[in-house]
């Protein structure tokens, strides 16, 4: 009987991993893992680059705080 039921839990497991393992190989359409040609790369890399220029730039807009608070500063 133990090993009947360690047999069922281990398909069930194993099941379920090759359930989702399948998920990712669809149907041959735009997956995450579909090849991508050198001008779909060329476009990604510089929307990369114009988000961490943006990025950057918003950064340096941030003011330098002059003042620290100091919470337990009339405990002390």
């Amino acid at each position: 009987m133990r090993v009947i039921s360690v047999a069922l839990a281990l398909a069930i497991v194993t099941g379920s991993a090759f359930a989702q393992s399948m998920r990712d190989t669809g149907s041959g359409g735009k997956g995450r893992h579909a090849a991508q040609n050198a001008e779909q790369q060329k476009i990604d890399e510089e929307k990369k680059k114009a988000a961490e220029d943006a990025y950057k730039a918003a950064l340096k807009s941030i003011p330098d705080s002059k003042v620290k608070n100091d919470p337990w500063r009339g405990v002390r």
